[in-house]
């Protein structure tokens, strides 16, 4: 799997320097996390939750390309070396004068195959060479792009095949594990100078949970939470999807329009013969139908977009839709026997229409939770 962070030049250079990539919600603070009495403007809280969950979805090994702004190119190829942690928004803020910008979300990297030279966006995102199918070009990047989306975003599978094959292509492989950059000629350089990563790295986990916890309790807007221990459930276990195969791919907030319609939490797992799709919707309320036309939605875009890659690799494809929900078991006894039927209702909804050849889309699933449940994970 592979994920592109968003930077500029000088971000760039103490990225290589330092091996590391981060993001960051500008000046907002971080302290709400260590403290739940600490207010935070809603919309502020939610950006900076799911910043977590975009750097939190990565795994070591991932795949690492950084997109240079102002320059507009893509450089690569880096590894994670770490799971995410949190270097707080205050004066102790790691490089904070050099980077001249707060970054507070980070990972630590290796190298994997880096090159000298960046690719253009107009080569990676616009160019039709050799494009023989729509679903060859980077919708993941046009989306976010057009969203002027957030600082970390994951690629397809397909997409990064595609990138890496850009960016190997007439570039120079640099044998070396020291880099930085030379701002002149836009060219990533050897360097003889060992920078140690010197910064914070505080696990926040316990800390969110707690945090979720209260809100749960209290019955405040938790959605973006939700997704974020989605995502930390489905990398530590699989006890949410159906299938046992591995999971190759995780998504958050997959953008599958140019109307910026996403996909909360998106997986794929792979063996051999068959690929699982999981697409998942969390609802921090009751489950309506109306849901039945967002999984419309979502299986329409996938079946243009994602499934013919692996149609061509002639696997099987197996789409399951997953709904999250406080639900049944949190209602009202009132509310319990019409929210069982709506529950019903979508369960049992049939989606034959998307079925072709090799694809078949299994019934709704619907999961129930709570604050102990497997979606919140020890």
């Amino acid at each position: 799997m592979a994920h592109i962070f968003i930077v500029n030049k000088i971000t760039f250079k103490k990225h290589l320097e330092y091996k590391f990539a981060g993001t960051g919600a500008g000046n907002v603070s971080t302290d709400f996390i260590f403290d739940s009495s600490i207010k935070l403007n809603s919309q502020d809280e939610k950006r900076s939750i799911g910043m977590i969950t975009d750097v939190s979805r990565i795994r070591k090994g991932d795949k690492i390309i950084f997109f240079v702004t102002g320059i507009s190119m893509f450089y690569g190829i880096f590894e994670a070396k770490s799971e995410f942690f949190l270097d707080p928004n205050d004066e102790n803020n790691y490089l904070k004068d050099d980077l001249k910008k707060v970054l507070t979300y980070r990972i630590l990297l290796s190298p994997y195959k880096v090159y000298k030279n960046g690719i253009s966006e107009y080569d990676c995102l616009d160019s039709l060479k050799g494009v023989t199918h729509p679903d060859e070009i980077c919708w993941s990047l046009i989306y976010r792009k057009l969203g002027g989306n957030r600082g970390c975003t994951m690629i397809t599978n397909q997409e990064y095949e595609i990138l890496e094959k850009k960016i190997t292509q007439n570039n120079t492989l640099l044998n070396g594990t020291n880099f930085s950059f030379n701002d002149a000629n836009n060219e990533i350089v050897l360097t003889d100078i060992d920078y140690r990563y010197q910064g914070r790295q505080i696990d926040i986990f316990d800390k969110l949970k707690a945090n979720f916890n209260e809100r749960y309790s209290k019955r405040k807007a938790f959605e973006h939470y939700i997704q974020y221990f989605t995502v930390i459930a489905l990398k530590k276990n699989n006890k949410l999807l159906t299938s046992n195969s591995p999971i190759t791919w995780i998504g958050n907030e997959v953008m599958c329009s140019f109307g910026e319609h996403r996909i909360d939490v998106m997986a794929i797992q792979e063996n051999d013969e068959i690929v699982d799709i999981s697409l998942i919707e969390l609802k921090d309320e009751k489950i309506s139908s109306w849901i039945i036309y967002q999984i419309d939605g979502y299986l329409k875009w996938l079946l243009d977009y994602i499934t013919p890659y692996y149609e061509r690799n002639n696997k099987k494809i197996i789409v399951h839709p997953i709904i999250i929900s406080d639900g049944i078991p949190n209602s009202r006894k009132s509310t319990k026997e019409k929210l069982n039927l709506t529950e019903t209702d979508v369960i049992n909804h049939a989606w034959s229409n998307y079925e072709k050849n090799e694809i078949k889309v299994s019934k709704t699933k619907i999961i129930h939770f709570n604050n102990n449940s497997d979606i919140v994970p020890e």
